[in-house]
């Protein structure tokens, strides 16, 4: 395309100067112009919001799994949690997932953190502060239900080494971190 016809087709667009400088860098390590690199990641991001995926959903599960894929070597499986069904495979389950976390960020608390909300976002919305990350859901009425997600998410404090407690009541879950 000619650089003329390309200057026509274009429109201004306006943003805060701190995310201009960093779409600038990221564009430059991608040997993108700024143009191509803002067009690429505004049209990959309207498919997936027209395609009926929450954005803030899915970035982070696309943190978690980005991690977990750069630093863990292993196998990963993901299964219905039905399929855990014996005294103790939840804590287990939970145990490997904090080592994943642990190992997979340079914070072992921000990784705790995104690994439990990855995992809670099955259930409904999240609500998150600086120490807490919770669902309140409907789903989690169910006593067993909520126990294994209990025993899971025990287990991915105790391997992870993050202070912390579990946090349930009838339809809520979460941590606490101290």
């Amino acid at each position: 395309m000619s650089e003329r016809k390309r200057k026509s087709n274009r429109h201004p667009c306006f943003m805060d100067k701190g995310l201009h400088v960093k779409l600038d860098q990221l564009a430059s390590s991608k040997r993108m112009s700024l143009y191509d690199y803002t067009n690429y990641l505004l049209s990959n991001a309207l498919e997936i919001e027209a395609s009926g995926v929450n954005l803030n959903q899915v970035k982070e599960l696309i943190i978690v799994l980005g991690k977990i894929s750069q630093s863990y070597k292993g196998t990963i499986t993901i299964a219905p949690f039905s399929m855990t069904g014996k005294e103790g495979e939840w804590r287990d389950l939970g145990k490997r997932l904090g080592i994943i976390a642990k190992e997979s960020f340079q914070d072992s608390r921000e990784g705790v953190m995104r690994m439990c909300k990855f995992l809670l976002e099955i259930f409904g919305q999240v609500q998150e502060g600086d120490n807490y990350v919770k669902v309140l859901s409907p789903n989690l009425m169910s006593e067993t239900v909520t126990n294994n997600l209990k025993e899971l998410l025990e287990g991915l404090l105790e391997s992870s080494a993050v202070k912390g407690m579990v946090i349930h009541d009838k339809g809520v879950l979460g941590l606490k971190m101290d």
